[in-house]
């Protein structure tokens, strides 16, 4: 699962880094969301299948506070982006871009589905 991530921050970063001098912020920022709407979305499915409550939002704010630490001290402390980059600089364009469409594709839909899900309980 981490490789996913890892990925993220890549492509990420490699669009941040045409526009800012500081890519790697974003790209942290953006591998935060999509690990916070993922478990988001795991939460609500649960909820919906096993027929209980969402948790409140004051234990979801300490989550989303690790999420941020951990990606802090993955990828911005230290991050040797080089291994990336030989994983994945290579990478054909036609494959990137399928790739990066459905990343935001993904974004889109674990953006949603929470969504979705509050309008529907409440």
């Amino acid at each position: 699962m981490m490789e996913l991530f890892d990925y993220i921050y890549y492509r990420w970063l490699k669009v941040y880094a045409k526009e800012d001098r500081d890519p790697d912020i974003y790209a942290s920022g953006i591998v935060s969301a999509y690990q916070l709407l993922t478990i988001v979305n795991l939460v609500s499915f649960g909820c919906i299948l096993l027929g209980i409550e969402r948790p409140e939002v004051k234990y979801i704010i300490p989550v989303i506070v690790l999420i941020f630490i951990f990606n802090y001290f993955r990828y911005e402390r230290g991050f040797d982006i080089s291994k990336l980059e030989e994983k994945w600089g290579n990478e054909p364009e036609d494959r990137k871009r399928i790739r990066f469409i459905l990343l935001v594709a993904y974004l889109v839909v674990t953006f949603t589905v929470p969504w979705i899900y509050g309008f529907a309980t409440n």
